[in-house]
């Protein structure tokens, strides 16, 4: 084989890609922002973990914690299940089947994937780098939740709703209803950080901070996808053979 030959099997193929999500929308300055966005979030982790401002939201938290009703008890409860670590994984296998094996784009099967899971997963370095102790269980009226995992700051589960969110309106977004994924969407997340606190695993600045923490983690993934991501597939078979026939 000579090498014009083995360069023509390594280029990556002329037709574009069926998919949306080949190239991510990004911003210019993809790495300055998010690290300049985690320092921000950390400072506010470890300002909120004072006595003082803890104390402050615990009263919140047991506030909460003696307004509660049975339905939203039960949704609260389900929320949390849904959106857990298995609920997430199941729900980023779901996607990824549906894109890849229904609607024939295995690019955006891993878009969407890896936006919502780096968003989620990015949040642990704060959670281990703050390593706030979640409302003690004994304070409060009602606990519903006695979470094993020790560490409240930020909230993993809106912070995985923050980022499916994000990356179904990526797909989403040449859509004239593009707009109302993310409205929804956003809608949706907040919704989910009140059902956190009300539930009393985490205090307000905990899901408050989850929406810059995941975001931060989103910008830096777009710019690492669209550098490194897109030549590595064009040369994966089971991904040509649907996105470039």
């Amino acid at each position: 084989m000579t090498s014009s030959d083995f360069a023509a099997r390594s280029a990556p193929p002329a037709r574009p890609p069926r998919s949306r999500l080949a190239t991510l929308p990004t911003l210019r300055h993809w790495i300055i922002t998010p690290v300049a966005m985690s320092v921000v979030v950390l400072v506010l982790g470890f300002v909120a973990s004072t006595s003082a401002l803890t104390g402050s939201e615990l009263a919140v938290n047991q506030t909460m914690s003696t307004q509660h009703v049975g339905w939203l008890n039960t949704l609260s409860l389900a929320v949390e299940k849904i959106l857990g670590p298995s609920g997430a994984i199941v729900i980023l296998l779901a996607l990824i089947a549906v894109l890849w094996f229904v609607r024939r784009t295995p690019i955006d099967a891993l878009a969407v994937a890896s936006i919502s899971a780096f968003g989620w997963v990015y949040s642990l370095i704060f959670k281990y780098a703050v390593h706030r102790h979640r409302p003690d269980p004994t304070l409060l009226a009602n606990p519903l939740s006695p979470d094993m995992d020790p560490n409240s700051f930020p909230s993993g589960h809106v912070c995985f709703a923050v980022s499916l969110t994000i990356a179904l309106y990526f797909l989403f977004r040449e859509k004239r209803w593009g707009i109302w994924v993310l409205v929804v969407g956003m809608v949706v997340s907040g919704l989910v950080a009140v059902s956190r606190v009300y539930v009393g695993v985490h205090y307000p600045i905990d899901v408050i901070a989850s929406f810059p923490a995941s975001i931060a983690g989103i910008i830096l993934w777009c710019g690492l996808w669209n550098r490194f991501v897109p030549p590595i597939l064009a040369r994966v078979p089971l991904v040509t053979r649907l996105e470039y026939r």
